[in-house]
């Protein structure tokens, strides 16, 4: 079904319906009879069998055999191009791996977009995935053709892993231009992993370039960092709300993998940063460890969570192991600051049930016949 027809959909709830009997629409009789025929064929399904869509050549996303061998054979495709060909300057030299790489590129994306085609989407996603991260390879082949660095020559391309260089952004940024134009075309979350990855890198060589030195002085490293995670975060957001409004499948989740990158640079860095200063600025870290985790209950998303509670007990460590070390009181004081939490929440809880009542107003009821009761409706 495709977001128009999914758009066009009118959804009616049971006070809506009473009201329209009430202004005319339709009698009170027909108006019941209609919401429980509604509840009868929502609980029950006793009324409109589901009508029997044709399989899918593929198997649904998910952990099982295919996704396991799919992403398997994608890994292998990576790294036997991105470390064989890196190794191979003299057999191949420059020229005849620039040209070797933009053949088998092309060969990807081709048999990728036909299998996406066919209905093999995840299967022919990651072959122009896999296309797409060889694009650092093929972009330090053609900066060793010119001679054309950012800085000075790096040297061999099997160092861009291990080793931070200046002249290895370039690579860097080319990868992250490529992946954002790929995805305008096709919409496949798993092409993000390559740009994360790209931003992520980026934020160590961005402060070797900016200080002409490799071996980087940790705080510089450590503020960039995090400017690079808040960067890659925001990028995230902003790639799956502009491809959702172009109709992108619900499926796909554009944002996991730059808020995996993201969070890592900006949550490292931060706690780098925060270390053995001032007790204001531990303080800062709790706070934006606290934000994290509203986030994540507001955006629905665990990764944040998973940072935010992190650091909020780093934060809590301090406070046991270093300022309150030598006070007897401290684990009481915890203590009652979480039975206040969890008290707190019920007691929110209780006083938004009061204030929004008509949420459980339609909830039905079943009596041992398995017939939904209605509150103000006389049984059918």
């Amino acid at each position: 079904m495709s977001s128009q027809s999914r758009s066009s959909q009118l959804t009616l709830t049971p006070p809506e319906i009473l009201r329209a009997a009430q202004e005319g629409v339709l009698s009170q009789s027909e108006a019941e009879k209609l919401i429980h025929w509604g509840f009868d064929q929502q609980f029950n399904q006793s009324l409109i069998p589901d009508p029997k869509r044709p399989a899918a050549p593929e198997q649904r996303k998910g952990f099982n055999l295919v996704t396991v061998l799919y992403y398997f054979g994608a890994m292998l495709m990576i790294s036997s191009c991105a470390w064989f060909l890196g190794r191979k300057w003299d057999a191949f030299g420059p020229q005849g791996i620039c040209v070797t790489l933009l053949i088998y590129m092309t060969g990807l994306i081709t048999l990728g977009v036909w299998l996406r085609r066919t209905g093999f989407v995840v299967g022919g996603g990651l072959l122009v995935t896999v296309a797409v991260s060889l694009t650092p390879l093929v972009t330090y082949t053609i900066e060793k053709m010119t001679g054309i660095w950012p800085a000075k020559d790096p040297g061999a391309y099997a160092d861009f892993y291990p080793m931070i260089h200046a002249s290895w952004i370039g690579m860097e940024l080319a990868t992250i231009v490529v992946v954002l134009a790929t995805l305008w075309f096709v919409r496949f979350s798993f092409l993000t992993a390559p740009m994360a990855f790209s931003f992520w890198f980026l934020s160590m060589d961005l402060a070797a370039f900016f200080t002409q030195q490799n071996f980087i002085e940790h705080k510089l490293r450590d503020v960039i960092s995090v400017f690079i995670g808040l960067v890659t975060i925001v990028i995230g957001f902003s790639v799956e709300r502009i491809l959702r409004r172009r109709g992108a499948p619900s499926t796909e989740d554009f944002a996991f993998w730059p808020y995996l990158f993201g969070l890592a640079s900006f949550w490292f860095g931060l706690t780098a940063l925060q270390h053995a200063e001032s007790e204001p600025r531990q303080l800062i870290y709790f706070l934006i460890n606290l934000v994290l985790i509203g986030l994540a209950v507001k955006m629905k998303r665990a990764t944040f969570m998973i940072f935010g509670a992190v650091g909020a007990y780093i934060y809590v460590g301090h406070l046991a192991f270093e300022v309150f070390r030598e006070s007897p009181f401290f684990p009481f004081i915890l203590a009652g600051m979480g039975l206040s939490t969890i008290l707190l929440t019920v007691f929110s809880q209780k006083w938004l049930r009061k204030r929004r009542p008509e949420v459980d107003e339609w909830t039905p009821n079943f009596h041992p016949g398995g017939q939904p009761i209605q509150p103000g409706l006389t049984q059918a």
